[in-house]
């Protein structure tokens, strides 16, 4: 039997992009950024103008902001278990390609560069789920629920990592919600035992 491929979004899942993006604004903005609500947009979460967004985001692709973003303390343990579980692990990533190098820095190794998807920051959610069905993926990990729901026809076990985000669309039925990571290979385990 062939390996199951596992595919995982990377922002607010494996890696801490929110911590990273607020001390890049800080940075440039010269000011304390603190979070005011949950919604998911940048500009609503921490009340930015749009040109304040635009200042942030030239400075995060400018000055290697995107290599400092670290792994959530939990990302180890997990694709530990996954790989104990004989799974092909996978990235997929709404990022640019000039980025893929700096995916891999801040991944520091846990999926190898080659296994790195990037899709560009236009990527739909349905270019997505269409990335997700060629590779073949039995399972598919990410915090932002139009992309679970999307993979979900062509995945068979669509996950969505909730972090608390307002505004987004609510998880199709089907799709499974964790708040934990570490919830995520115990789902996949209990998917394989009873596929077995």
């Amino acid at each position: 039997m062939s390996a199951p491929i596992v595919a995982l979004d990377l922002d607010g899942v494996l890696l801490d992009f929110e911590s990273t993006w607020r001390r890049c604004a800080e940075w440039t903005l010269r000011r304390s950024v603190v979070a005011i609500c949950d919604d998911y947009p940048l500009e609503d979460r921490f009340c930015l103008s749009r040109r304040e967004i635009d200042r942030v985001w030239d400075a995060f692709h400018r000055d290697g902001w995107w290599e400092r973003i670290s792994l959530y303390g939990d990302a180890w343990d997990t694709v530990e278990h996954l790989e104990d579980l004989g799974c092909s692990l996978w990235a997929v990533t709404n990022v640019d390609a000039r980025h893929l190098h700096a995916r891999a820095v801040s991944l520091e190794g846990i999926i190898p560069s080659g296994r790195i998807i990037t899709l560009g920051p236009e990527a739909t959610p349905a270019q997505r789920a269409n990335v997700l069905r060629d590779l073949g993926a039995s399972a598919f990990l990410d915090d932002r629920s139009d992309h679970v729901n999307a993979a979900l026809p062509y995945v068979p076990i669509s996950v969505l990592m909730h972090r608390g985000y307002r505004g987004m669309p609510e998880p199709e039925p089907g799709v499974t919600v964790i708040d934990d990571l570490r919830d995520f290979p115990v789902v996949l385990e209990n998917f394989l035992v009873a596929a077995a």
